[in-house]
């Protein structure tokens, strides 16, 4: 039983069933639409895309494989000692393995005229639509939030020639990101496309009539809107789980393998916490693989099969004309060893510790990635010349 029919539940779905030709697979899930992927409803979708480019299968798919999947379904709890869940409309269900895949909800904002309509988060399929239908030529699109999700809306928002604000608290884009390292490089790109970014600013209310008119600043200043967009983080869909007893923090804590403290339930995607991971600390990862990875996870331990090796985790972002990508992490002593010219439109940043890369950061590089998650993940020994120098292709570093 999979409670949350996003992508890291149908990958769990997915998963299972190439494990188990014979396994009852039930997916519940609250949404009305087939599963779907969340990167492009910020990208594609919101740039005037049919929903369908991200959907991961057609209906057919699920009958297919056999794989009963009930949408416009909410589960209200679930009792793991006697193995059932409860739904809001009919008979509890009997489960031998339960999959929480509840994801996250998008955090409000506390201030005055938060309610007023024009003031939109993006998280779903019809968010998307609903904001996507207000980026007219010409309007003035304000975005609450400097994070990785506010300034994808923000380079969108200004394709669709919007007149774009970004407003975030910290006094820098992105400050725990590898960092903060690329806060500056961001807040430059977006500046260099006329995006008016404003750091540690605070919001102090959204003002208009029935519909949103204005943003007033913590210090008076008052912003024109037309719409704006809420992206100021996200809270877990973890109630279910600690309704039933599950150890908790901000998420479902689980193991490697996906494991929550409850017997025969597990948590994959957004809404797990890992206890212990590959960055050395607990985290919630908010990414396209981790679902798919989390969703494997859960999957091999249910059908019993032996567990892959840790990897370091892999983000990415398109704003504009780049891709950035994120492997591992970065401690604050890092060596910071750059290949190529952070003026140019490709380049590579690594982070450096005990001779080993713990994490680099990849503009328009992504022929790069493979190799250079080959030398994070294996912890290879480099030389920092070495890997600084364009000139030697980073496949040369390899060894056995």
């Amino acid at each position: 039983m999979i409670v949350g029919a996003g992508q890291a539940g149908a990958r769990t779905a997915t998963a299972l069933r190439k494990l188990d030709e014979t396994a009852d697979i039930v997916l519940l899930g609250e949404e009305h639409d087939l599963p779907y992927e969340r990167p492009p409803l910020s990208k594609e979708i919101l740039n005037g895309a049919s929903p369908s480019k991200a959907t991961i299968f057609p209906g057919a798919w699920y009958e297919e494989n056999r794989i009963a999947l009930c949408a416009g379904v909410q589960v209200t709890g679930f009792d793991w000692r006697a193995r059932q869940i409860s739904l809001a409309h009919g008979e509890p269900l009997a489960y031998d393995n339960l999959v929480l895949a509840t994801g996250v909800r998008p955090r409000p904002l506390v201030a005055p005229g938060a309610t007023l309509d024009g003031v939109l988060t993006l998280r779903t399929i019809g968010d998307s639509a609903k904001l996507s239908a207000r980026l007219s030529p010409g309007a003035n699109v304000v975005v609450i939030g400097g994070g990785f999700l506010g300034l994808e809306i923000a380079a969108t928002a200004v394709a669709r020639q919007c007149a774009v604000t970004v407003l975030e608290s910290s006094d820098r884009l992105l400050p725990r990101i590898l960092g903060g390292f690329l806060g500056q490089y961001l807040t430059d790109l977006h500046r260099l496309h006329q995006v008016d970014v404003r750091t540690g600013v605070t919001v102090a209310a959204l003002e208009g009539q029935s519909f949103v008119e204005a943003v007033r600043l913590g210090d008076g200043t008052l912003l024109a809107a037309d719409v704006v967009v809420v992206a100021i983080g996200a809270v877990a869909n973890d109630e279910l789980a600690r309704a039933a007893g599950a150890e908790c923090a901000d998420g479902v804590l689980v193991d490697a393998q996906a494991r929550t403290s409850l017997s025969s339930v597990y948590a994959v995607g957004d809404v797990a916490r890992q206890r212990t991971h590959w960055l050395g600390e607990s985290v919630r990862l908010e990414s396209w693989e981790n679902a798919e990875l989390q969703a494997q996870a859960a999957a091999n331990a249910i059908a019993g099969v032996e567990p892959v090796a840790a990897a370091a985790p892999w983000f990415w972002t398109d704003q504009y004309d780049r891709n950035i990508q994120m492997l591992g992490g970065r401690a604050a002593d890092d060596i910071v060893v750059i290949r190529g010219d952070v003026t140019a439109p490709s380049w590579c940043a690594f982070f450096v510790a005990d001779s080993t890369i713990r994490g680099a950061v990849l503009i328009n590089a992504a022929r790069e990635r493979r190799n250079i998650k080959r030398l994070i993940d294996t912890q290879q020994r480099i030389d920092c010349a070495e890997i600084g120098d364009i000139a030697r292709p980073l496949s040369s570093l390899m060894r056995n």
